[in-house]
């Protein structure tokens, strides 16, 4: 999801420390965390099944063919599929396969992030589990469908980036591309479609200590994360590119009908609306059966934050937002929720080794 949108901040994602659980003082009810699993390389996207099984997308170490699908069953962590893409881009951020959606049919689709499809043809795809089977080659169709609004310097409108996934029915899936800032369909035999362009904001400067650039400057979107509503609606969740200013992710609304829509905060449509605003560096999203929010930030004080106890993972109820377990996560990615309740978030997704799968529960 980095990929050029955070330059200069890799090397922070190196300083990375151990895990401290404690006591969230603002639950009326104490939650418990505990590590369902550790030892992962770099895990980013979570998806529970109906038997209570959660699948994480481990984006590898960066070595080739080190990305793997892992399941976690009844405390125990095995490997679905190994051998799956990892690299290491130009920032220094291992990328590989970025999220997992499970379909009713016993089978899941994966998205493969940003890395150099002559190297290893599965990057910027998405792809079917079983037989891993490309369902949809993203980059092909970005070099169709570049991004005229491309604040890169040096300029690539055609760099791709698939990181958000998931299942609508039957041979439909959604995947946000974070570096082409849309919301893509991916349907049979390979078609893909856009639903949403997300736009670049202009957003102060005036979190970086020293800045010498102007005091306001664009930044990009980066959706990074997409969850079906309790309204059939899907919610897209953003990053927001450099400078990473606080309080400047959003949460867009976009109906399931939308084509080519072309979001704007000050301009809502039936096709695409600001949700809410006011986040930081979203990656993660999803609903609880109750139609309540979970939103994960891998750093709550911005992206240049980014290190032990940073993370946040917030409860949206009624439009109010409550922080839970505050300084309990790092570098988290995303977060699924159980059909008993549980809430299940990857942490240290930027790290090799030490990667966890943490169980919340009220």
């Amino acid at each position: 999801m980095f990929r050029r949108r955070i330059r200069g901040a890799s090397a922070l994602f190196s300083a990375v420390a151990g895990l401290v659980l404690a006591i969230s003082p603002v639950m009326a009810a104490v939650p418990s965390v505990s590590v369902v699993a550790d030892g992962l390389n770099n895990p980013r996207g979570i998806s529970v099944a109906a038997n209570g099984r959660v699948y994480v997308a481990e984006a590898g170490t960066g070595a080739a063919g080190s990305g793997r699908i892992s399941v976690i069953t009844h405390g125990k962590l095995s490997t679905v599929v190994a051998g799956l893409p990892s690299t290491n881009s130009p920032e220094g951020e291992v990328t590989g396969p970025t999220n997992i959606a499970l379909k009713s049919t016993g089978n899941a689709a994966v998205t493969i992030g940003a890395g150099p499809q002559e190297v290893d043809a599965r990057f910027n795809t998405l792809q079917r589990l079983s037989g891993s089977r490309t369902l949809a080659d993203i980059q092909a169709y970005v070099n169709a469908h570049p991004d005229t609004t491309d604040l890169d310097r040096p300029a690539n409108p055609t760099d791709s980036n698939p990181y958000g996934v998931a299942w609508l029915n039957g041979s439909h899936t959604l995947v946000t591309d974070a570096a082409n800032n849309t919301l893509l369909l991916v349907g049979p035999h390979h078609g893909i479609q856009t639903v949403a362009k997300f736009p670049n904001e202009v957003i102060s400067t005036a979190g970086i200590p020293g800045f010498p650039g102007p005091a306001m400057v664009p930044a990009e979107a980066v959706p990074t994360t997409v969850a079906i509503g309790p309204d059939g609606y899907w919610y897209v969740g953003e990053l927001k590119g450099f400078p990473f200013t606080p309080g400047t992710s959003r949460i867009w609304r976009v109906a399931p009908w939308a084509r080519g829509a072309e979001c704007d905060a000050s301009a809502a449509t039936a096709a695409c609306s600001l949700w809410m605003d006011g986040f930081t560096s979203i990656t993660g999203l999803d609903f609880a059966a109750d139609g309540s929010l979970y939103v994960v930030e891998i750093a709550k004080n911005g992206v240049p934050t980014i290190g032990p106890g940073t993370g946040g993972l917030f409860h949206v109820v009624n439009g109010v937002r409550t922080e839970l377990i505050p300084g309990q996560l790092s570098a988290p990615d995303d977060v699924a929720v159980g059909r008993d309740g549980t809430v299940y978030v990857t942490n240290w997704s930027v790290a090799s080794g030490i990667g966890q799968l943490l169980a919340i529960r009220p």
